[in-house]
């Protein structure tokens, strides 16, 4: 680490090009000898910024759909970051132009023109498969002081697996709380990761060296960058905590279980696991069918053929396969590899093959299936095809026991649903995300923490506004609803202490109670939070994280 005008010579004795002392006008420049990157100032938040960091080599050309390596080419031209760089979208799954409307039209009433989303909009200009990048923030202070043992936070975004970067949001309010009453805060990282056909190519039986969960390689790489570079912008590469939403949620919980430990530990301490999204049923027989879908889409008999098409071309295979996506689903995303993933989360998780010196806190939200709903189901017969159709490796007679017996059509008040539709957004909500945070409490034998988010809307993603809460006068989250600020702050200090120091005494963070054989959690609601028992630890995700739908 050195500060841009006090001193010429980078790492390993390289000369910092000509102007590099200057080109930041003083901010202060990090030189990683692959490249040399100069900060920007936030000066409301007073931290450092550096933007846009290589931590991969492009995966491109003959790079593309396998595991990412650590960046080796070497660019001595000092970076400022302000290009971006995000990796190749697609968004535009058709049901969500069902759902999205008939989401809104439940919390907030009969919305003029549909309220729906419209169209696919046309590719963002930061799109490229040259994206494996990272953001890196750092307190002012702490770093001109010369420090190297500051807390770090990385957070992994979601978006389903195909959409989302490390810029959707700002960490500012997050990064301010970290150093209120005088604490030295941390250093927040944001990475991009591959997405959509690009991050999770499918393969066939003899394509050994596709990397079909390459996108979960990526984010793999850049925590390792974080473990070996992170020092030179004031971090800890010993106290690292992770946390993500959605997709990132179950990255996370991925990550944790990669590999059944053979890889070794995990490579951060501490997990924040909001939502953590993923089809229970997803093998390597069904992601085989999507192999052939994609050949089919793009005109073509190998992944070799595939691997040297034009960029354009095979952004459109993704976007047409992501959009005509089956419900509640979007095609690409983690499937089981036999190596990284080697069996569906759920069972690694129950089976307790893990890294278990990770502090864990794990969380949904109180209405996540809404998002996920198909108004159209109105009886039994639809509701077991839209299981069907969203986890076909169920056979039909499991679909038959999910359908009479999880999730019986029974509407008198013995189950908590008295409609179709509320028996339909139960059954999305507890085996899309609810069961998968009750399988991570199983897995750390209890000893994880958890929360509900119960404030309204308490949609899928609407917590993500008050994790990344930056004040104003009027603040809203995603959906236009007020964010109550006072909810979002304590938030925000919970999660920056666990960060600093877990959720020891003295932390905030301690106000989420371990899980225990009680199954307890921290209800987070408008009028308070108050400890009460986790509604996702029933018999209907006993179904789900055992696999007794196999």
């Amino acid at each position: 680490m050195f500060t841009c005008g006090h001193l010429r010579i980078g790492l390993l004795g390289l000369l910092l090009p000509a102007g590099a002392s200057c080109a930041g006008l003083g901010l202060p420049t990090v030189d990683l000898v692959t490249s040399v990157h100069v900060a920007t100032l936030n000066a409301p938040g007073d931290f450092y910024s550096f933007d846009n960091i290589p931590y991969a080599e492009p995966p491109v050309g003959q790079l593309r759909f396998r595991a990412p390596i650590p960046k080796v080419t070497v660019n001595r031209t000092v970076n400022d970051g302000s290009v971006s760089r995000i990796c190749s979208q697609a968004n535009g799954a058709a049901w969500l132009g069902i759902s999205v409307p008939f989401m809104l039209e439940q919390l907030l009433g009969p919305l003029p023109g549909g309220g729906g989303p419209g169209g696919p909009a046309g590719p963002d200009p930061r799109e490229s498969e040259d994206c494996l990048y990272l953001n890196v923030k750092t307190p002012r202070a702490v770093f001109d002081q010369g420090r190297k043992n500051l807390p770090v936070l990385v957070w992994i975004h979601g978006g389903g697996f195909t959409a989302g970067s490390k810029d959707e949001v700002n960490p500012a309010g997050l990064i301010a709380q970290g150093m209120r009453d005088g604490k030295s805060g941390f250093v927040y990282v944001a990475i991009n990761y591959r997405l959509g056909l690009f991050g999770f190519p499918p393969r066939g039986p003899r394509d050994w060296d596709t990397a079909t969960n390459a996108g979960l390689y990526d984010q793999r790489l850049a925590l390792r960058w974080v473990e070996l570079n992170i020092h030179r912008f004031g971090g800890d590469p010993r106290k690292v905590t992770v946390i993500g939403e959605s997709a990132g949620g179950s990255s996370i919980a991925i990550q944790l279980a990669a590999f059944y430990g053979i890889d070794g530990t995990a490579p951060f301490n501490r997990a924040i696991i909001q939502s953590p999204a993923m089809r229970p049923a997803t093998d390597a027989a069904v992601y085989a069918q999507v192999y052939q879908q994609v050949l089919s889409t793009a005109g073509v008999a190998s992944i070799d053929a595939l691997r040297g098409l034009p960029t354009a071309q095979l952004q459109g295979v993704n976007l047409a396969i992501v959009g005509g996506s089956s419900f509640a689903h979007f095609t690409f995303g983690p499937n089981v590899d036999g190596l990284l993933i080697p069996s569906p989360l759920p069972t690694s998780l129950v089976k307790g093959r893990v890294d278990r010196n990770v502090e864990v806190i794990a969380a949904y939200n109180i209405a996540e299936g809404l998002l996920f709903t198909d108004p159209r189901v109105q009886d039994n017969t639809a509701f077991k095809d839209l299981f069907s159709s969203l986890m076909p490796s169920i056979p039909a007679a499991k679909v038959n026991t999910l359908a009479t017996t999880i999730y019986p059509e029974d509407f008198s008040g013995a189950q908590p649903y008295r409609t179709q539709t509320e028996r339909m957004t139960l059954a999305i909500s507890e085996s899309l995300i609810l069961c998968n945070a009750f399988a991570l409490h199983l897995a750390y034998q209890n000893q994880s923490r958890a929360y509900e988010f119960s404030v309204f809307p308490g949609i899928h993603a609407s917590d993500v506004s008050y994790t990344f809460f930056n004040g104003g006068d009027s603040p809203t989250d995603s959906f236009g609803v007020p964010i109550n600020t006072a909810v979002a702050q304590t938030m925000q200090r919970y999660f920056a202490d666990f960060a600093m120091v877990g959720a020891g005494p003295g932390s905030s963070a301690n106000a989420i109670p371990l899980y225990t054989a009680l199954a307890r959690t921290l209800n987070i609601t408008d009028g308070g939070n108050a400890v009460v028992t986790d509604p996702a630890a029933n018999r209907r995700c006993r179904f789900w994280v055992e696999g007794l739908y196999s």
